[in-house]
């Protein structure tokens, strides 16, 4: 009798191995029919940045021409955004969800093989592991899984992913960050993908994260069923991976395509302004730049909004049902302080925040423009030279904002040819500036008569732009009227072409 009771025992303890090693948690012996349905079983899920034929902003508006045809709207054209990235396909690490319906069920940071030293370890709360193969900008993901659907949600090169992580705890990927990222403050740009990140590893193994451009992807997957038999079964589709942040290019034209001579005659003296820029100070060169600047404001420079806020543009997550999608949390505090609704956002936010967007190459004897035909901005790097300089900037989706709310291209330039004395006032009698707000118009839904203005995650707004007798001409034949400054009273109003724009250096 003992011995049948120790031979039942050990049956049961077999019999509970097997549960445990198979992850089945419907029967101790399934039949065939549901040998698998509930196992977890080893799948592989892939990602993929999105590729050049993804959905890119489609207009932008900008001052009109009065003697141009006033309906001819400003469409900022649409570049490759493969080309020459300077490491904007590069991941190094990955924090991806698994929810089951509103449940989060799994959670995993994955980082890049290469990059070990200075990567968070696995605790209780938090697995870790390498990701898979990378190739091309698709990346693979190896997990354990049970048949069924899931949401996937994959915030990819998140500074915030990454502390939670090295402190062994989850980030909340609705949260917003505000001011809270010292090292994130201010635009990305190309020389600093390409000149301060180096390979990583040695940043991280100092405690250091490299500015990289963050990402984001979700999708609804299904996990098929099947009898495990120790292979890896693939998923399908690919996640889509898109770029946070939006993508700025000024491509300028100051003689024909043969580059024998200017477009007018008087651009062999325009000049830039040569004095020295002093942040806060009201002398000294209005532009950060030698003559061109992309302005945005200080606050939204130090914003991190991961997911995409309930109507704003994404071109990941299409396939998704409306309540199956996961979006940013804009009750929270901070955001509400900030970003609530036009009137919040002109109250709070009002410190602005300049960049240089500078061709540090069209300048002739490093004071006039050069004869150039489709140029675009280039960098000087160590002893290469960046053929292509890109400035990134969060989106912006507000309610209620203008043209005026908008980052912009501020261009400055001296048609005078005279020199500027070093105390005069930033804004010089001397100078011509233009302002190109950087916008995507949107309709409003049903025919309405309100128009949104934001600035779209994921896109390439590439300004084309030409000088031709003393006015700026963007591509289509739009015409830009220039702020002349007729006193020293700084003032924002971009219907007024006799207005200079608001000062850039006041932080």
């Amino acid at each position: 009798m003992m011995n049948n009771m120790k031979y039942t025992i050990r049956i049961l303890l077999v019999g509970l191995l097997l549960l445990g090693l198979t992850g089945c948690h419907q029967h101790v012996f399934p039949t065939d029919e549901e040998r698998g349905d509930d196992c977890e079983r080893m799948v592989r899920i892939t990602a993929k940045i999105l590729p050049t034929g993804a959905p890119l902003r489609a207009m932008g508006d900008v001052q009109d021409d009065p003697d141009d045809d006033p309906d001819t709207p400003f469409d900022p054209e649409a570049v490759d955004p493969n080309k020459n990235r300077f490491d904007e396909d590069r991941v190094d690490h990955v924090m991806l969800y698994v929810y089951d319906n509103d449940q989060l069920i799994r959670t995993i940071f994955y980082n890049n093989p290469s990059i070990r030293a200075g990567m968070p370890t696995s605790t209780s709360k938090l697995e870790v592991k390498p990701f898979g193969t990378e190739t091309g900008g698709i990346f693979t993901f190896d997990l354990m899984l049970s048949p069924g659907r899931y949401r996937f949600v994959l915030l990819v090169n998140d500074p915030k992913s990454y502390e939670e992580a090295m402190n062994g705890n989850i980030r909340d990927p609705q949260k917003i960050y505000l001011d809270q990222m010292t090292d994130e403050r201010g635009m990305l740009s190309s020389n600093i993908l390409i000149n301060r990140n180096g390979n990583g590893t040695t940043l991280y193994k100092r405690g250091l994260q490299p500015r990289l451009l963050p990402m984001t992807g979700q999708a609804m997957l299904t996990i098929p069923k099947g009898r495990d038999d120790g292979t890896v079964t693939t998923v399908t589709p690919s996640i889509n991976l898109e770029r946070v942040f939006a993508r700025v290019e000024l491509i300028l034209t100051t003689a024909n395509k043969e580059k024998t001579e200017y477009l007018s005659p008087e651009i062999a003296k325009y000049r830039i302004d040569n004095r020295d820029y002093v942040d806060g100070s009201t002398t000294g060169r209005l532009t950060k730049g030698k003559f061109v600047d992309l302005v945005d404001t200080d606050w939204r420079a130090g914003t991190l909004e991961m997911l995409p806020s309930p109507g704003e543009y994404t071109a990941t997550g299409r396939n998704m049902p409306e309540d199956s999608r996961l979006y940013s949390d804009r009750t929270a505090t901070e955001y509400l302080k900030y970003f609530r609704d036009a009137t919040t956002y002109r109250t709070q936010v009002t410190t602005l925040y300049a960049e240089n967007l500078d061709d540090r190459n069209i300048l002739h004897n490093g004071l006039g423009f050069d004869k150039m035909y489709h140029q675009h901005s280039k960098s000087q790097w160590s002893k290469f030279t960046l053929d292509l300089y890109y400035l990134y900037i969060p989106p912006m989706f507000i309610d209620g904002l203008k043209k005026e709310d908008m980052p912009y291209i501020l261009i400055g330039i001296n048609p005078t040819g005279k020199d500027i004395p070093e105390d005069a006032p930033a804004a010089a009698e001397q100078m011509t500036y233009f302002r190109l707000p950087i916008t995507t118009l949107v309709s409003a839904a049903g025919g309405g008569i309100e128009e949104k203005f934001e600035v779209r995650r994921n896109t390439t707004y590439s300004i084309y732009a030409a000088f031709r007798g003393g006015r700026l001409i963007l591509n289509d034949g739009i015409k830009v009227l220039p702020w002349k400054v007729e006193n020293e009273t700084i003032e924002v109003d971009i219907d007024d072409a006799k207005t200079p724009p608001v000062l850039p250096i006041e932080k």
